[in-house]
């Protein structure tokens, strides 16, 4: 008898508890978002950061190197 209502509990309590537990819907929306709120605070950090480099240092300016001329094309002359 002690066996047939510990079984009729555990039924009870299965069936009273809901669905069995699983990750909850849309968690991968979370989970993208989160991504991208580290992604945009990670950058306006950088941002910061540089231009508080380049307000004490000033902006590097690159060196560009010229190009050479380009040669005109050899015109033959003809010997005639």
């Amino acid at each position: 008898m002690m066996e047939n209502s510990r079984k009729a509990r555990e039924r009870a309590e299965a069936a009273l508890s809901g669905p069995p537990e699983r990750p909850a819907k849309g968690s991968a929306i979370g989970i993208i978002a989160a991504e991208s709120l580290a992604t945009q605070e990670k950058t306006a950090r950088l941002k910061k950061l540089r231009m508080e480099r380049d307000a004490t240092e000033g902006p590097k300016v690159a060196k560009v190197k010229a190009k050479p001329k380009a040669s005109k094309p050899r015109v033959k002359k003809s010997a005639g």
